[in-house]
Order: structure tokens, then sequence, then C-alpha cells
């Protein structure tokens, strides 16, 4: 009895000390779940119950360089349900009214009203009047709230450059997408609760918080410039049979894109504003690469710009290939080749200077790498190390095959030579400015490096004036009356990418070139893609750049400084003193400067207070130097000051506007076997 008694009392405390036990588990358990995973698990649990329904805010505008609108935001109505709500409180005939007022058929509307969803969208962003016709009738369990709808008032114009903006107001191509996060300011929100079946429930859709419109995007594009651009590659597309054409124009010391024109023959409302290929398509440039192979032979001393170069009478063997002249040449100079567009000529400038100068001397130009431009899927374009190139790709290079650019890398290119070697960033937005004005973003110019001397910019800005005014010049198409038109046209064989060979029958015809030459302005290519045999780049591509150009000096109110001189008085200038390096002749700042107050002296910094952008630039590039910009306006401080030795590093300039001594650039941000075909 007594045994079975402590064994008994064993047991029931074994139990207790068991049941315990499994209480303080239970116990901690509980403290876990509530003070550690608690947060945790709560909002786990509010996620699987809750959504957040967002609604795009307004949208900031995108206006020209003048301020002329080229994408706005309109207000639209949404029209919402309640169904259960609805149809208790609705007949037959009320619903027939409602499905009439939404101009939809009334089996439509009942097919949307038997979903089991507690809260429905009848009709996202349409009319206002629609809304109003709807809540006119005045059933209960029907509403509408405010949404935004993005537009574009000039329709399709510089579509590629603004690009597009998605239903729920996201930026999806173009300076839309670029700069997505300043233009469509804070959205407004919906929260919604969702019972066990996961179905939303929403008290009151209309109670939003208030949202804050995005910024204002000023571009540098010009609409009117824009507008004659897209108009006459449009045109010349059409009468060329080109699948699509690109043209650019470029304030060549600024960067300031003032037009980027794409034209399909077969336009895609859609895909133009998602695909820009003045940016994002790559092609061989042909003969306009033997302006850049000029510049970096001479810059190289390769090449004397008063040397002759046998070319050949039209045929040149080389590697077991024979490169041809479009018409026979004998003995040639620099400018001769340019002029005539001799590939021959090209291929052994090419071939003197070597693989691995002539490709630092485009790498220096930005050749291979993005430019840096504000819009989104820039290319790279196709540039292979020099260590890859046999003597035939050299050779071939020189006249522009086997390498591929964008159309804005060729720009950028031709633009340096044009400001006095200076390789500048391209931008196509000045300013963003937020709801209430103040700039978010102020974008000045910005010098990526320097590709070629001042000096032999400037020979390379006399002989590009051949093709163009010389009587066997490629180009004549392009001139412009009462200007000086410096270019190069280029005419390229189109890859066949099935072969990895040349279509024998399909081109790229360009030109590029800027005005006045001898003070530029404006920086223009035009380039018609996939064009048939003797559409060379000068008898279809000239012709757009001079209608482009004769508008744009108009509408810029661009003075020409001088008559256009007939070619023997151009090239009657003394090439080789120019050419001269400039510690071993005297600087001449005629064709540089037009400006009397700037005086310079050999071995001092010159006195820059007061200059313009433009006027500093052209002082940099008269003595060849290189500048650090800051802000934009006029010359307000400069370092070293005037009078001082000439540093070697780049002499800093800070702008202001109106004579003021802050600069204008807030901080936060600032902003790349076959034949040839001469022509």
């Amino acid at each position: 009895m007594n045994s079975a008694h402590k064994s008994r009392t064993r047991r029931i405390g074994t139990l207790t000390f068991a049941l315990a036990g499994l209480f303080v588990l239970a116990i901690a358990r509980l403290v876990t779940l509530i003070v550690v995973d608690g947060p945790k698990l709560n909002s786990m649990a509010r996620s699987e119950h809750t959504s957040e329904l967002e609604l795009a805010a307004l949208r900031g505008p995108i206006v020209d360089r003048h301020g002329e609108a080229l994408a706005l935001s309109a207000e639209t109505r949404s029209i919402y349900a309640r169904p259960r709500k609805l149809l208790a409180a609705t007949t037959a005939a009320d619903r027939v009214k409602l499905a009439g007022a939404l101009a939809i058929a009334p089996a439509e509307l009942d097919r949307a009203l038997a979903k089991p969803a507690p809260f429905i969208w009848l009709q996202r962003r349409v009319d206002p009047a629609r809304a109003q016709a709807v809540d006119a009738i005045g059933l209960d369990g029907v509403g509408s709230i405010s949404e935004y709808k993005r537009f574009y008032p000039e329709s399709g114009l510089a579509g590629a450059v603004i690009g597009s903006a998605g239903m729920d107001g996201q930026g999806l191509s173009g300076v839309e997408l670029e700069y997505d996060g300043m233009i469509r300011g804070k959205p407004v929100a919906i929260s919604l609760y969702h019972d066990a079946m996961g179905h939303p429930i929403v008290d009151d859709p209309v109670e939003l918080r208030t949202s804050q419109p995005g910024a204002q995007v000023e571009l540098t594009i010009d609409a009117r410039i824009q507008s004659l651009a897209e108009k006459q590659l449009a045109d010349e597309v059409a009468s060329s049979g080109a699948k699509h054409g690109a043209a650019i124009v470029l304030d060549p010391f600024s960067g300031e894109v003032l037009a980027l024109a794409n034209v399909n023959a077969t336009p895609d409302s859609v895909h133009d504003r998602l695909h820009n290929a003045a940016v994002q398509d790559a092609f061989e440039p042909g003969s306009t690469m033997k302006g850049l192979l000029a510049s970096i032979a001479l810059g190289n001393r390769a090449i004397n710009a008063s040397e002759h170069i046998y070319c050949e009478n039209g045929a040149y063997h080389i590697d077991k290939r024979t490169i041809h002249d479009d018409s026979p040449h004998g003995s040639l100079d620099l400018a001769g080749i340019i002029e005539v567009s001799s590939n021959i000529g090209a291929a052994k400038i090419a071939l003197r200077l070597g693989a691995s100068r002539f490709y630092d001397g485009l790498v220096g130009f930005g050749l291979g790498r993005r430019t840096g431009i504000d819009l989104t899927g820039e290319a790279n374009g196709l540039l292979r190390k020099a260590s890859t190139w046999r003597e035939i790709d050299l050779a071939n290079h020189g006249f522009g095959q086997g390498i591929a650019v964008t159309p804005i890398q060729l720009a950028v290119a031709y633009a340096a030579i044009a400001n006095g070697g200076l390789v500048v960033r391209p931008h196509v937005v000045r300013t963003v400015r937020d709801a209430e004005g103040n700039p978010i973003i102020t974008h000045t110019p910005q010098i990526v490096g320097r590709a070629i001397s001042p000096s032999v910019a400037h020979t390379m800005n006399v002989i590009l004036r051949g093709p163009v005014n010389g009587p066997d010049g490629t180009a004549h198409r392009a001139q412009v009356e009462n200007f000086i038109v410096a270019g190069k046209t280029g005419t390229a064989q189109m890859v066949n990418s099935a072969t990895g060979g040349y279509f024998q029958n399909r081109h790229v015809a360009s030109f590029v070139g800027f005005l006045p030459a001898d003070d530029p302005k404006l920086l223009i290519l035009v380039v018609l893609y996939d064009v048939g045999h003797a559409h060379f780049g000068g008898v279809i591509a000239a012709p757009v750049f001079r209608e482009i150009a004769s508008g744009a000096v108009r509408d810029l109110d661009i003075a020409s400084s001088a008559p256009a001189p007939s070619y023997d008085e151009a090239s009657m200038l003394p090439l080789d003193k120019i050419f001269a390096h400039p510690d071993e002749a005297e600087i001449k700042t005629a064709d540089a400067i037009d400006d009397a107050d700037v005086k310079i002296t050999r071995g001092k910094t010159p006195d820059f207070k007061a200059l313009s952008l433009r006027r500093a630039f052209q002082t940099a590039r008269a003595i060849g130097a290189n500048l650090d910009i800051k802000g934009e306006g006029y010359v307000v401080a400069q370092e070293p000051q005037a009078g001082m030795p000439m540093p070697r590093e780049p002499i800093k300039l800070t702008f202001a506007e109106n004579g003021s001594q802050a600069s204008s650039q807030p901080a936060g941000k600032t902003r790349s076997n076959r034949r040839g075909l001469p022509r």
C-alpha cells in the first residue's frame, strides 16, 4: 500500500512537471510570436489582406527651348462601380441607361457587374464629358475619380527624343524615361482591403491624398528646326526610296542638340517613339571617316598638308585585295584627297599612320564608346582593338568600312573639328524645374577631352571646304547661299548579317558639315539608310543638309560673316603654315575670334572676363588651351588671372548671368575583295 502510494505520487509529480514544462514552452513560443516575430507576421497579414492601387500624378510638361509645349498631361476621369450595391439599388432599365452613357452594350455591362468583386473599374481615363453623363444618371454604387493622360500637342514631332509614357504614368522611352523620376511627380494611391477570397474591398476611393505634380523639362530642341529637319528628311526618304533616315543639328561649342530627327519610310507611331535610330543604331560611316583620318594623321605628323600621295590611277592592290576609287587619280595632296574622296589616298594615309595611332585617334574623337547624351539606350558603335587589325583592315578603316558609328557619335566627332578640337558631351535637356519653377538640373557645356589641336582643327576646317566648293568636290549640293560650308560626304555598303559580307546594291548615304565655316554655329549630320546604287551622300544627303541649314540660319538669325569664296581663293591659304605648331609660328586669331577686345600675347593667359561661352571657346581654340567650365552666361572669374603664364592644366572659367557672381549651376547634378564607295 505504501509502495503503491509512493509510485502514484511519482507519476503525478512527473506528469505535473511535464505539464508545467509544456506550459512554459507554450508561453515562450507565445512571447516569441508576439515580441520577436510579431511585427513581421503583422506585416505579412496586412500584405495578405491589403494592396495599394497607384494612380498617376500630373506628369510635368516637356517644352522646347522657346517654351513650346511638346508633352502635356490632361485630366481624365476613371469610372468605377460597386457591383453588389449597384445591382441592389437599380433596375434593368437603369443599367441600360448606364450602358448608354458608357457607350457600351448592356450585355457587356452585365458581364462586368457579374464579377465576384466588391469594386471594379468600368472604364479608365475617359473624357470628362462621359464621366459627367454617368454622374448625371445618379445611380448609387457608381462613381468616378480624376486621373491624368499623357498627350503630345505636336503629334510625332521629336517623338524619339521626347519618348512616351505608359497607361500608369511611367516613362517608357526617351526623355520621358531618362528623367522619369522628376517628371512623374508623386502619384496618388487607393488602399484596398481584401476579403478571405482575395476580393478587394474599398470604402471610398474618392478620398485620395493630394498628388504632387512633376517637374517641367526644357529641351535644347528648337521646334522650328526640328520640324524642318523632319520634313526635309521625310521628303528625301520618300524620293530616294530609303528605308529610314536620321538628321542631327548640334551646337558644336555647347553640345546642345537643336534637332534630332528620325524618319521611317513606313511610319509607326509607337515604334517611332520607342526607338531612336540617331542614338541607338550604328552604321559604317564610309568616306566621312576621311575627315577624322586626316585630322589624326596631321596631329601625329604622319602627313603634311602640302604633301602629295600617288593614288594609283584608280586601283590599288593590297593583301590580294583591290581598293578602287570612283574615278582614276594620280598624285593628290591632302586637300585633293578629301575633295575628290579618294579611297586609295585615304588607305595609304591610314597605312602610314599605323593601327595603334589611328585607333587612339578615333578613341580620342569618341568613337567606340557612348557620347553620354542624356537619352536611354545609346549604342557604343563598333571599334575593334588595334591589335586585331590586319593590313587590309587598316586600309579599309581609312575610308570608313569595318568600323561602325552612331549618328550622334559622328556628329560629336565633327563638332570637335568645328570648335577647335574639343569633344563636347551632347545633351537634349537644358533645365529641369520643379512645380514652383526652381531649377533642379541645369546643363552647361561639358568638355570630354581634346581630340586634336586648334591648329589641326583650323587646317581641317579649310580642307573640308573643298568637297563643298572645290571644282571636283563631291558635295556641291550642300552649298548654302552667302555662307561658307565645310563638310564631307559618305557612302558605304551595308553589311549582310547573314553572310558577313556586303550587299552590292544597298548603301548608307550621309553628309556631315558645319557653317559658317569661319565661325561655326551649327553642325548638321544627315544619314539615309538602305538606298540603292548611285544614291551617293553628295547626291541625296547633301541637299537635305542644305535645306535644313538654310532654314536654321534664318530661324536663328545667324549672319554670314563673309560670302562663300570660290575654292580657288580658299585653296590659296598657306596650309603648311596653318598646320605649324603654335610654339613654332605666330598665332593667328582673325579666323577664330571676331571680338577686337580680346588681346592675345604669346605664353600669357588671355583676359576672358565678360566673354560669352562661344567667345571663350573661340579664344581657347586660338591659343590651344582647354577649359574647365562652371555656370553659364558670361565669364565673371578666371584662374589663372589674365597676363599670368599659360598653364598646362585647363583654364578655369566661372560663368554667370547678367554679371552675377553666383553660378547658375545648382547643387546636385551637372550634366561617348570589295569595292569602296568614295562619295
